[in-house]
């Protein structure tokens, strides 16, 4: 891949390591030095463009290295130099392969859970004029001795086909453990990793003797046969028995006239479940000037007769003195 810009002279070396900051590496002895930002400018650019290459050999929608990222990140990025090819001077980039740790949850062999945080493959490209040549394989041993890593305790990031024949034929990385995410880990990945211990052949033992025991367990106690539920009644028979009888009212409030008639229509029931029980009808109350006239004829109380006898102003003297008042004057009082 060739560029307007001497990219030969902005990268010394075959193969060059960048991280977040996208730095110029150190200039040869003996060489022009132009501006810094120019710099870190055409670094920015060879980053963007191989990242577009990378997206669209590999079919995806959107670039998933471009400098940006790698700012916001903390990822490397060893990118492969051709040192043979001059055209005009300038020289080419053969690819680049792009590393980062992430923490992932993957299984196991056993379908167990594991919270790790390996060295992740993020973005592997090589220049499709330049494939089949060794490059690949070049720059992928250059990171794994910088990292000090095997090729095992990797995890790849949705990995293509030619990545997997690549893995496969130079590392022998064949045989894969399942993952729900789109991270691809070989067999050996947890071979440094802590795994919980195996149970232990006496508590086997044990269980597996529980699951064959002979001994009949206990009988389960049987509960009585639930009683089934009849109608709801509002009230009890006795209750019904009790309201149907008119309450006689005291006296002398039961001397009212008795209606002659009975009514025309009777008075309504209620609509509730079971209907309210009939009570007898309530007399009316009896006029003041009647209850009045009764109490006059009520005979006196034996206890009235014995105050009017101890009642000093009710002496038979003073009895015969008032009664011999003329009837006028009895009449003022």
């Amino acid at each position: 891949m060739e560029f307007s810009f001497d990219v030969d002279a902005l990268l010394p070396e075959r193969i060059t390591v960048l991280d977040q900051h996208l730095r110029p590496p150190a200039r040869r002895p003996g060489t022009t030095t132009p501006a810094r930002v120019d710099l870190q400018q055409q670094i920015m650019t060879i980053v963007d463009e191989l990242g577009k290459a990378s997206a669209k050999a590999q079919h995806l929608p959107a670039p998933i290295t471009s400098a940006s990222r790698m700012q916001s990140n903390r990822h490397v990025m060893y990118v492969l130099k051709d040192t043979s090819a001059r055209p005009a001077g300038k020289g080419a980039i053969i690819g680049f392969l792009k590393v980062g740790y992430k923490k992932l949850f993957v299984l196991d062999d056993r379908e167990a859970h594991n919270e790790v945080e390996p060295l992740c493959i993020l973005d592997f490209y090589i220049h499709e004029s330049l494939q089949r040549h060794g490059h690949g394989r070049e720059l992928f041993h250059y990171m794994l001795q910088k990292e000090r890593v095997e090729p095992h305790q990797l995890a790849i990031d949705r990995p293509s086909q030619k990545l997997l024949k690549f893995l496969n034929k130079h590392y022998n990385l064949e045989t894969t453990v399942p993952q729900v995410n789109n991270f691809v880990i070989f067999e050996g990945f947890f071979a440094h990793q802590h795994r919980p211990p195996a149970p232990s052949l006496r508590a086997s033992r044990h269980s597996r003797a529980a699951v064959v025991d002979p001994t009949p367990a206990a009988p389960a106690r049987k509960l009585p046969p639930k009683r089934a539920e009849g109608d709801i009644k509002p009230y009890s028979s006795s209750d019904r028995e009790f309201l149907k009888v008119a309450v006689e009212p005291p006296w002398p409030l039961n001397r009212a006239p008795r209606r002659a008639t009975p009514p025309v229509h009777p008075p309504p029931r209620s609509s509730s479940l079971g209907n309210s029980p009939e009570r007898g009808p309530l007399r009316p109350f009896v006029p003041e000037q009647e209850l009045l006239r009764s109490l006059r004829l009520c005979p006196p109380h034996p206890t009235a007769r014995l105050l009017l006898a101890t009642d000093p102003g009710g002496s038979p003297a003073q009895r015969r003195r008032t009664s011999s008042l003329p009837r006028s004057d009895e009449s003022r009082y």
